[in-house]
């Protein structure tokens, strides 16, 4: 186990590593230069040169990556371009809200996948087989900005349920504004895992271990949620972890269309202004985050199926 986790740390600093050159790469070669973005299009030759000097953008493309990402080695990941503030602080206050939508529609995803994903499996080929996996085709063939538009008419403007925008203030008014967001991006990832633990819940099922504990007597709801389901979990757990960390890099369509302030507004922004700094710091954090989640999801996978061994 432990020289499991250590090779994985290891390739994980290289896996960060390269995504951040990458980005770096390609902020530098897009056909756009970021002080100019940040003086404006009449600015004098001077203006930009010292523009350029300042924010270490007047040397070769080495000589700036070492400027940009031996920062971030550092510890310092330098200041935003379009506000002057600290990236480090920006990410800060704009995280936490990210993490709970992300938290949310994990959440829901679940609270709506495994229940509808059981149905599916244990009645196959009869009528609540074909709604529950209709359902779930039908919610991953639906773009996330339709689904959050038509949960805002229809749950918010029409109803009343629910606020259609902001972040809310206290613990229940918060919760309260975190539904439609949080459920937003929960239709599109239940629909996957329903199908997804359908289809692991069927081959389970018939396997040696499951007609050995039916022969037992034990009930079909004992077989199913204390012996198939652990099993069948496995490879749903897989894609949490993936989804989790993505999440966590910030969701930018929902979060601007319910105006939720987090890393996924917060980074649109940058992309649009150029914003270097800002934007490989959100980008480092957003890998930690999938890295960090994909160890931990190869944990609980080995936890839930015996038969996993993590090996270095």
């Amino acid at each position: 186990m432990i020289g499991y986790l250590v090779r994985r740390l290891v390739w994980s600093v290289f896996v960060i590593w390269f995504v951040v050159s990458t980005t770096f790469a390609m902020l530098m070669w897009i056909p756009a230069e970021p002080a100019r973005t940040l003086v404006g299009p009449h600015a004098t030759p001077e203006t930009l040169a010292r523009v350029r000097q300042a924010y270490c953008l007047d040397a070769g493309f080495v000589e700036t990556y070492g400027c940009f990402v031996g920062r971030m080695v550092r510890g310092d990941m330098g200041e935003s371009f379009r506000t002057g503030r600290d990236v480090a602080g920006i990410i800060a206050d704009k995280i936490w809200p990210t993490v709970q939508l992300a938290l949310a529609a994990m959440f829901l995803q679940l609270a709506m996948a495994i229940p509808l994903g059981l149905i599916a499996a244990t009645r196959r080929n009869r009528l609540a087989d074909y709604l529950a996996s209709g359902t779930a085709a039908i919610g991953q063939s639906a773009p996330t900005f339709f689904v959050g538009l038509l949960l805002m008419y229809l749950c918010g403007y029409r109803l009343g349920w629910f606020p259609i925008s902001g972040y809310g203030e206290g613990f229940w008014d918060r919760l309260h504004h975190l539904i439609l967001p949080g459920l937003t991006l929960a239709v599109v990832g239940a629909a996957y895992y329903t199908r997804l633990l359908r289809s692991e819940m069927i081959e389970v099922l018939t396997t040696d271990y499951v007609r050995t504990a039916r022969a037992k007597g034990l009930s079909e709801r004992m077989v199913v949620t204390k012996h198939g389901l652990r099993t069948g979990l496995g490879p749903v757990v897989t894609f949490i972890g993936l989804d989790l960390g993505v999440l966590m890099g910030g969701a930018v369509v929902t979060e601007s269309i319910f105006a939720w302030p987090g890393l996924g507004r917060e980074v649109l922004s940058a992309v649009l202004n150029i914003d270097i700094p800002l934007i490989l710091g959100v980008v480092t954090v957003t890998s930690l985050a999938i890295v960090g989640a994909n160890l931990v999801t190869d944990l609980a996978y080995a936890w839930l199926d015996p038969r996993v061994r993590l090996s270095a």
